[in-house]
């Protein structure tokens, strides 16, 4: 394939935790390629340290917290802070983007070139997302213009590229202050436009193994503006927004109505105005799918219970997701039915390897292909969801002498298959494990590892011997934790 010459500013956005930050002069968040209780034993007293990642008055049209801490770079290696965070690093699209268009010069957003066009963007991922859209239009607006002026290209836009919440950052810059103007395209990937049910997980049931870090997310105001917006928790046998209900436990309910009505439904409004006056750009989702996906919660007892079963609210057809975001939220809510049919694109992935998987990743590329070529047509069709597909459903984290416990079915097929799972450490020289299962269209089927040893692995489910068209391998990320260095950093907070 004869490469396109890209002409245009490309920014690629990583989603919650996905940029390192620094305190001080060294690193205060940078999870790659370790798991969580590897990193802390990186740097002693850590845990205590982490508490000043806290968010205190965020006022989101200041530049900076006045904390002390800095953004770094986009997250490149594995990371995994369950229940909010499993991706598999960004480092293959970003190389991939980088390799596969001619014309594409990368750059650091921390010291830009005139000749540089495309840029990863870390961001503050703690603050409100207003904060990270005004600061990514105060980078547009400084280098759309000196790209132009240094290529001679007048009429270069700016591409965004954007993974889970990076896609709300996007849509608040392009909706709410006026980048639509400046933009040829956005695609988000896995972003939930309608919110998460790992949100309310992390800020009501908090993460299990580390307390310390609990009390951090619980005073961010991004984690807010996660939360589902549409009525997906259960109260008494009647449904509700978050956002409705006072006794969510770990939830400030005026948070989470700022959440929604200052962000979302902001969005809402001004993307709909937009689009009414002719002032809009092109936005393609890329939605996952056939990934069982928590689509609800209930209140029972003063505690929150996370279920798979979709809220009454939402049709059958939008069953399942990613993993993490819900297939009925990885699409803006102002999209018609009709925009969704021609432009959303589809991938049996679980959510953090959407932007690093072979299958997904070079389809993905080549939407941009679509768009950058002389002459081509900017809607692109409709991807198809019915390729047989594996579904995935394992535990982010395991305790020590835990079995990792893997739970497999097939979906779009009538036929048996045989599938192989792989557990491989991002140790390098540790051991791969591996494993085989037949699973029967319909059916649920368990594979169980004992004595896996601690540490991060990368977990790979694929098919062997399909007749016909095969499903895509889906990937995940898992941890087993050491007792001990658990201990010693919740010890330290």
């Amino acid at each position: 394939m004869i490469q396109p010459i890209f002409r245009d500013l490309l920014i690629f956005l990583p989603g919650i935790m996905g940029s390192s930050l620094r305190l001080d002069g060294e690193d205060l968040w940078a999870v790659s390629g370790q798991s969580v209780w590897q990193f802390f034993k990186t740097a002693p007293h850590l845990g205590q340290r982490l508490q000043a990642l806290k968010v205190r008055d965020d006022d989101y049209q200041r530049a900076n917290l006045g904390d002390g801490i800095t953004v770094g770079e986009v997250i490149m290696g594995d990371a995994l802070v369950a229940p909010l965070l499993r991706i598999g690093g960004y480092r293959p699209i970003i190389e991939r983007i980088a390799h596969d268009f001619d014309g594409v010069v990368t750059g650091s957003v921390h010291a830009p070139r005139d000749e540089a066009n495309f840029f990863p963007f870390p961001y503050d991922w703690r603050r409100d997302n207003r904060a990270s859209a005004l600061r990514l239009k105060v980078f547009i607006d400084r280098q759309l213009p000196r790209w132009r002026t240094h290529s001679g290209a007048q009429d270069a836009k700016v591409i965004l590229i954007a993974h889970s919440m990076g896609g709300l950052v996007s849509r608040y810059y392009l909706e709410a202050l006026g980048g639509w103007s400046d933009c040829r395209l956005l695609l988000t990937i896995a972003t939930p436009h309608r919110g998460s049910l790992n949100a309310v997980d992390t800020l009501a049931n908090g993460i299990t193994l580390f307390p310390s870090l609990t009390r951090v997310t619980r005073e961010l105001t991004s984690i807010y503006q996660l939360l589902p917006i549409y009525e997906a928790i259960t109260v008494g046998g009647a449904h509700a927004r978050v956002a409705e209900i006072t006794a969510l436990p770990g939830i400030d309910q005026g948070r989470a109505r700022a959440a929604r009505e200052d962000f979302h439904m902001e969005i809402y409004r001004r993307a709909k105005a937009n689009r009414a006056a002719g002032q809009s750009q092109l936005t393609i989702p890329w939605v996952g799918v056939h990934q069982d996906t928590f689509q609800s919660a209930s209140l029972k007892d003063g505690r929150v219970k996370l279920s798979y079963q979709l809220p009454p609210i939402v049709d059958v057809a939008f069953d399942g997701g990613d993993g993490t975001v819900p297939r009925v939220s990885a699409v803006p809510a102002d999209f018609t039915k009709q925009e969704e049919d021609a432009l959303a694109r589809y991938s049996a992935q679980q959510h953090g390897w959407i932007t690093n998987n072979e299958m997904t990743l070079t389809p993905l590329i080549e939407s941009l292909y679509t768009i950058v070529s002389p002459g081509a047509q900017n809607v692109l069709g409709r991807e198809s969801d019915r390729k047989p597909a594996i579904n995935l459903r394992v535990d982010p984290v395991f305790g020590p002498d835990q079995p990792v416990a893997l739970s497999l079915a097939v979906a779009k097929t009538e036929q048996t298959l045989t599938l192989e799972a792989r557990l491989e450490p991002t140790t390098p020289g540790a051991k791969t494990i591996t494993a085989k299962v037949a699973v029967r269209p319909g059916e649920r089927t368990s594979l169980s590892f004992p004595d896996v040893p601690p540490g991060l692995y990368r977990v790979t489910v694929r098919s062997r011997g399909a007749k016909g068209l095969a499903p895509d391998p889906v990937q995940s990320l898992i941890e087993l934790v050491d007792a001990t260095a658990v201990e010693a950093m919740n010890s330290q907070a």
